[in-house]
């Protein structure tokens, strides 16, 4: 009698396990599908005022959670989680929404910024990613203008390849930012650091400097990086070590 293969039954097992995990997991997205939505109870956490002077419209930018995070300032491992997210809501007159964008966890805050000097406040969005573990998750921070009655998320082209992407930045054990003043604008600085992953023996890091600019027209994204080590339990690095 002849077996098959070591290897033939390996595969043969694989294939069957793969099989099955894709048999489990359609049964439970199809069990979570029917699972009911969360009963959220959602408040006004922020309310920022908007003008048609400089805005295009009369309205607010809104952010709302639920009821029971509102005096929740930051993520603790220690403390319940609430399945219901943030809402980000662009109100018009009469409190009418315009636009509304569910977020990804149920801390999060805005604030206004003064980025470009002569034009209107820019939003800040924070959204809280910590998780309790590890260096690099924790609140990120993304930015976007009220114009004619919309938001508009700021994108920077990168100087080196050309593409275009939204500013975000974030604040970890492995990453920091600020903003840093040039003119009557302001730049933003982030620094990060990564492990290098060159190969599976290589267990070195490197830091990378990340500069966001207007340069008048465009926002701009320059960036380099260089092998060594860094953790946010200190000064934020000079300004000189940004690229530009």
């Amino acid at each position: 009698m002849r077996f098959p293969s070591l290897g033939r039954y390996s595969r043969c097992v694989r294939s069957a396990f793969a099989a099955g995990a894709l048999f489990a997991l359609a049964d439970g997205v199809a069990a979570e599908s029917k699972a009911p939505a969360p009963q959220c109870d959602y408040a006004v956490y922020q309310r920022l005022s908007l003008t048609k002077h400089q805005h295009g419209s009369d309205g607010a930018v809104v952010l709302m959670r639920e009821r029971s995070m509102l005096a929740v300032e930051q993520y603790s491992p220690e403390e319940p989680e609430t399945p219901c997210n943030a809402r980000l809501l662009l109100v018009g007159k009469n409190n009418v929404p315009v636009a509304t964008q569910e977020l990804e966890r149920p801390l999060a805050k805005i604030a206004a910024i003064q980025l470009i000097g002569g034009r209107p406040a820019s939003f800040a969005l924070t959204v809280d990613y910590s998780s309790g573990i590890g260096s690099y998750s924790g609140p990120a921070t993304r930015f976007f203008d009220v114009i004619a009655g919309s938001m508009q998320w700021l994108q920077a082209q990168d100087s080196t390849t050309g593409k275009l992407q939204e500013i975000r930045v974030a604040s970890a054990l492995k990453t920091e930012w600020q903003p840093f003043p040039h003119g009557r604008n302001q730049d933003l600085l982030e620094i990060s650091c990564r492990p290098r992953f060159n190969d599976e023996q290589d267990d070195s890091f490197e830091v990378t400097f990340k500069r966001y600019r207007f340069n008048g027209r465009d926002w701009l994204l320059y960036s380099r990086s260089e092998k060594g080590f860094w953790e946010n339990e200190g000064a934020f690095p000079q300004e000189s070590l940004f690229p530009r």
